[in-house]
């Protein structure tokens, strides 16, 4: 019998009419043998800029995402329950963030509920951990099936990501650290799903370009790379096969899965194996939802070890903790690590430093003397804004065992300039206690301390003692 092979996100030359798109409608139900690349299963549509930084795709390609990925992943589950073979070639994974809700609470300013997802969010079964990595050291396991695939393919052979912590898996292909997984097979119900490694080749070698009548020229496979493609379908078909045989039943005819040929017990089981897959890929979803609350979470920790751009998205979280809006700002010619503005109406420019073993020195005030004029020159600010230096010294060490802070040309610069010292140490201190208390009085405290000490190193008041 000639088996039907289909194709999701990847093209084998000499079978493009076999390579199905993944924002089409689709059923696998007429596939023997499914080929699946992950690689352009991303949301097609608008996409927002936040005015903070960042952004998300618009609600509608958010959600029409969300429902091929759905979809997807029911029809590659039934497809595996029936005794087929999927194989994934295991390209970069990517993560997408998306939109499920906007309110526009103010007009002309809109809020978006924003979730993360993945393109590997289609798989219906835990494979184990994916990391995006890339080489083309490959080690084979010796396992025969894949014996003649190895040998026609291993120079096309080229990772983009690797597995870990898989449990179930009969594993084929590895990196040097054979605990990094390149190709494996998982049993999922009564079928196989096949992790490979990408399948790399040069397209300029296996394509021509033909001048039709019209005088239009057309690109096609050529004879080599039809050849190429033969060999990888024939390679594909021989790994169905013999995981097939090497079941020890003959696949089950499609009219043995009509209801008068199925006893209770067989349904119930079926419906129970289904369930918990879709409870599996559910809890693996919610982990993710989790994983992206723990990352913003963590985040207010940046203060005490981080510098750079990690540093200054810390520093605007904390301030927004306080009571302030704050949000980076560049215009293209002119940027700047915050902008800052206060209940009380005051205006800062901030910026944030970070040193491994060293004091915050006058370097980074300078920048902040420069930003603060930079600003006072735009035509749209009427009065100078306050300035305020963020440093996180010594930040590779303990915060109770550290010994310096800002030197001292940066602190008489800051008091003769009015220019707020603010150690990012503290500010996580005082930030900690707000984000996990409700206490509008402190954090008014904290916003004056900084407003009365501008031009001195800030002391924030001490944190309330819990009755």
């Amino acid at each position: 019998m000639n088996k039907q092979i289909l194709t999701i996100g990847y093209e084998i030359p000499g079978f493009n009419d076999n390579c199905i798109d993944f924002y089409k409608s689709f059923s696998l139900m007429d596939a023997d043998v499914l080929l699946i690349s992950p690689d352009s299963f991303e949301p097609r549509g608008e996409w927002v800029n936040f005015s903070a930084g960042g952004g998300c795709y618009n609600v509608e390609p958010s959600k029409r995402y969300e429902e091929k990925i759905s979809h997807l992943r029911k029809e590659i589950l039934d497809y595996l329950n029936s005794g087929k073979t999927a194989f994934i070639l295991l390209s970069k994974k990517k993560e997408y963030q998306l939109a499920s809700g906007v309110s526009s609470p103010r007009k002309g300013q809109y809020t978006y509920s924003t979730g993360t997802s993945n393109n590997y969010n289609f798989l219906p079964v835990n494979i184990g951990s994916l990391t995006s990595a890339s080489g083309i050291y490959v080690k084979f396991s010796g396992n025969p099936i894949f014996s003649n695939f190895y040998k026609k393919f291993k120079n096309n052979l080229e990772y983009q990501l690797y597995i870990e912590n898989t449990k179930t898996a009969q594993i084929v292909l590895t990196g040097k650290d054979n605990k990094k997984i390149l190709g494996a097979v998982y049993r999922v119900g009564a079928g196989h799903l096949v992790a490979l490694p990408m399948i790399t080749f040069n397209e300029a070698d296996f394509t021509e370009t033909r001048k039709e009548k019209d005088g239009t020229q057309n690109e096609y496979w050529n004879k080599k790379g039809i050849a190429f493609g033969n060999n990888f379908v024939e390679s594909l078909l021989e790994i169905d096969s013999k995981l097939t045989d090497g079941s020890g039943k003959t696949p089950a005819p499609e009219w043995a899965s009509k209801k008068q040929f199925l006893s209770n017990k067989e349904i119930e089981l079926h419906d129970l194996v289904v369930k918990n897959y879709e409870k599996i890929a559910e809890s693996e979803r919610e982990n993710e939802k989790l994983r992206i609350e723990l990352e913003e979470e963590v985040k207010l920790k940046d203060l005490l070890f981080e510098q750079g751009k990690p540093l200054e998205n810390a520093v605007i979280k904390a301030l927004r903790i306080l009571g302030y809006q704050a949000e980076n700002y560049n215009d293209g010619n002119l940027e700047m690590d915050q902008v800052i503005t206060s209940p009380e109406k005051h205006r800062y420019i901030g910026e944030s430093e970070g040193k491994d073993n060293k004091d915050i020195d006058v370097t980074k005030f300078r920048q902040l003397q420069d930003a603060l004029n930079a600003d006072f020159a735009r035509a749209e600010v009427e009065e100078k804004a306050f300035g305020i230096l963020f440093g996180n010294a010594e930040r590779l060490k303990e915060p109770t065992v550290r010994k310096l802070d800002f030197t001292t040309k940066c602190k008489s610069g800051a008091d003769r300039e009015k220019i707020a010292l603010v150690k990012t140490v503290d500010l996580f201190i005082v930030a900690k206690y707000l984000n996990e208390n409700v206490d509008e009085t402190f954090k008014k405290a904290c916003r004056d301390s900084i407003h009365r000490q501008l031009g001195k190193v800030v002391i924030f008041p001490e944190i309330p003692k819990k009755e």
